[in-house]
Formats: structure tokens, C-alpha cells, sequence
């Protein structure tokens, strides 16, 4: 068997294996380029907070009085206040984090 026959043939072994990978796995993909990194690149995955959690982690930041409202596309408003004002917040579902911060009023 000369050496283009089994380039060939591990060739195919590679494509037939990767036709049986399951629809899970088929997302990642591999990168290859000079700039834009090299590996495995993993859709994002949000593992989405309890409400317990999301109030939690805005009192870990300094607010009190924390209320929670409308939660949509892995964001939930929030109000809360913090010293002499009531904020409106717009929280991340997936990590606590503040992403935008409104005053309401004086509280």
C-alpha cells in the first residue's frame, strides 16, 4: 500500500466518523488562523439564577428593598434601593451582574 493509499483511507475514516458525531456535539467547532485564536470555540451557555440568587447578588452590590419584576431574554428588571434613592435595574439572569441603572426616586 503506497503512502497516498493510507493518506487516502484515514482520510475517509475521518470523514465517516465525523458523519456519526451526535447533533450535541457537531456545535463545537475547530479554528484554525492566524489572529483569531486556534481550538475549540463553545457556543455560550447560560445557566440561568433563582430568584433568590438574582436578589442575593444585588444586595452583595450595596442595594436593599430588592424587587424583582419582568424577566426576559436572560434579563430581569429589578428595583432596589441603594442609600437615598430607588433605583430601577436591568440584572443579567446568568451572572448577577448590573447591566444598566435608572433612579426612580428619592426613597
Amino acid at each position: 500500500m503506497t503512502i497516498a493509499n493510507v493518506v487516502r483511507v484515514a482520510v475517509l475514516g475521518v470523514m465517516l466518523a465525523g458523519a456519526t458525531v451526535p447533533a450535541q456535539a457537531a456545535s463545537v467547532q475547530l479554528g484554525f488562523g492566524f489572529g483569531d485564536g486556534f481550538g475549540l470555540h463553545r457556543p455560550v451557555i447560560c445557566i440561568e439564577l433563582t430568584d433568590r440568587q438574582i436578589r442575593q447578588a444585588v444586595r452583595n452590590r450595596g442595594y436593599s428593598n430588592v424587587y424583582l419584576n419582568v424577566a426576559n431574554n436572560h434579563r430581569i428588571q429589578v428595583r432596589a434601593t441603594k442609600g437615598d434613592w430607588v433605583y430601577l435595574l436591568k440584572v443579567s439572569t446568568c451572572t448577577g451582574t448590573i447591566l444598566e441603572r435608572d433612579k426612580l426616586r428619592p426613597a
